[in-house]
């Protein structure tokens, strides 16, 4: 039985370690982004478009946003998944 247990507890903490380390590392360090962050993004169009989207770039985080409205972002995409 504590054998059976033992094994148990290892293969849920490998499942934990292997798919949800990523998705929980993110949502942390959005929280503490949020707690801790002291400056806002300040967004510059850089000048870059794809059709209709007008690519912006946050000078604090140096991050990559797009826009089809003409108006900068209003909230920061450091912890969006992909790239930028």
């Amino acid at each position: 039985m504590p054998l059976a247990f033992v094994l148990a507890l290892a293969v849920i903490g490998f499942v934990w370690w292997a798919w949800g380390r990523q998705r929980a590392g993110n949502a942390v360090a959005g929280k503490l982004d949020q707690v801790f962050r002291k400056r806002d993004c300040k967004w510059s169009e850089t000048g870059d478009q794809n059709g209709r989207f007008v690519e912006y770039r946050c000078a604090t985080c140096d991050i990559a946003a797009y826009s089809t409205t003409g108006n900068a972002p209003t909230t920061c995409k450091r912890n969006l998944r992909g790239k930028s």
